[in-house]
């Protein structure tokens, strides 16, 4: 391991910040084009990096700086490369199986009053959530644009859109789930809400 590294990753265990970003400046642009070369998206590539360094400042105490740093990261980016495709393979399963479903008996006469009821449920989630965050949600999910694109129009970081959606996802997840039931908050789950409006 580099001596640089060494040091850095000494001063890391110690909590200090520069140490950090001095890691991630010599970083992070090896585990993004690595996360890009595997998933061939910009957006997943970008929430890959940032899920490595978040791993490594949540762990510092524990990191070794005896150890070869650049192997050790580089672990840590597959295996949230992995997360990535085992979560997308699950979601497209459970697609799958709602579909099945949709296409059942307990729908067969109910679909348009099915999804009616669920766009009505997520318009009330998407109210009740604070005024940015319900503006974060509606460009990102409804309309589609880019973190990026949303924290330039609305002046904040991407760090924030981001943590915007997490927390909105989370809040009209459980809110669709305590007002309606299972099959909404799976059709929440994994649907761009813009795929299901009438």
């Amino acid at each position: 391991m580099e001596n640089s590294d060494y040091f850095c990753v000494k001063c890391l265990v110690e909590g200090n910040e520069e140490a950090f970003m001095v890691l991630y400046n010599k970083y992070h642009r090896k585990i993004y084009n690595a996360a890009l070369k595997m998933l061939q998206s910009e957006d997943l590539a970008q929430d890959v990096t940032q899920d490595v360094f978040l791993k490594i400042w949540e762990i510092r105490e524990s990191l070794n700086p005896e150890k070869n740093f650049e192997a050790f990261i580089s672990v840590i980016c597959r295996n949230a490369i992995f997360d990535k495709f085992k979560k997308a393979a699950c979601e497209e399963a459970l697609k799958q199986e709602l579909l099945q479903f949709s296409k059942s008996s307990e729908f067969d006469d109910d679909d348009e009053d099915f999804y009616e009821t669920y766009r009505n449920l997520l318009d009330k989630a998407i109210e009740e959530l604070p005024k940015q965050r319900s503006t974060v949600f509606k460009l990102c999910k409804l309309q589609e644009k880019t973190y990026d694109e949303v924290a330039s129009s609305m002046n904040i970081s991407r760090s924030t859109v981001q943590d915007h959606i997490v927390k909105a996802n989370k809040f009209i997840r459980n809110y669709i789930l305590t007002n309606g039931n299972f099959s909404f908050a799976i059709l929440f789950t994994i649907f761009k809400p813009n795929n299901i409006i009438f």
